[in-house]
């Protein structure tokens, strides 16, 4: 999305590093209710395939997470993922650009102790994202999301199945296009799975 800041022909491939922290409950069999918390930094690479059409791939490092509260144990991994989106309504005049998007995303978090334990959970969600971009540098936009995955809890020998408690997220981000083609963004998601990140880009 950040490419949209590059007015009408926008350059066709993408590299972004990111930062971001979020928040949740999972619910599991014969174990409960669960929060997780978790800090994670990613790189993503984005090629554009046509005006409308976008993938990406992006993985990083899960450097905390922590499931169960404060008492719990700390858990480090990393994630990887694919997506693609979708330009469905193009910015004209006073009419917001909107996009779908489709991903698809696994994480795998142990103790740095070592040991069997362990947190694997994989999800598939859509999103609509919709803006605008203001003096073709300032993108503000909204973002709902729906996704649906398992999770698995490798426990002291025993596995649990679960999955969110909420399975959506509302929120909203702005993308900031810089010169040489870089881009600053920040997202910030207060409803359902909450979630807040920040990212620098580069459009090539």
């Amino acid at each position: 999305m950040a490419q949209r800041c590059h007015g009408e022909q926008p350059p066709q491939s993408r590299v972004g590093l990111s930062f971001g922290a979020f928040r949740t409950r999972l619910v599991f069999a014969e174990r409960g209710f669960l929060d997780l918390e978790e800090l994670a930094a990613g790189v993503s690479f984005e090629r554009r395939l046509s005006k409308q059409v976008t993938l990406q791939l992006s993985g990083g490092g899960i450097g905390y997470a922590r499931l169960g509260g404060p008492a719990a144990e700390t858990l480090r991994g990393f994630f990887a993922g694919a997506g693609g989106s979708w330009s469905v309504l193009e910015q004209k005049g006073a009419i917001p650009f909107v996009m779908i998007g489709l991903a698809l995303a696994g994480s795998l978090a142990v103790p740095g102790r070592g040991g069997d334990d362990a947190l694997f959970a994989f999800d598939l969600r859509g999103s609509v994202t919709a803006g605008y971009t203001l003096a073709k540098r300032w993108t503000p936009y909204l973002v709902g999301r729906l996704f649906g995955g398992p999770a698995f809890l490798a426990e002291r020998g025993r596995t649990y199945v679960g999955t969110d408690v909420w399975h959506f997220q509302l929120g909203a981000g702005l993308v900031v296009g810089l010169p040489g083609g870089f881009d600053l963004s920040a997202e910030l998601v207060p409803l359902g799975e909450q979630r807040v990140s920040a990212g620098l880009g580069y459009a090539f």
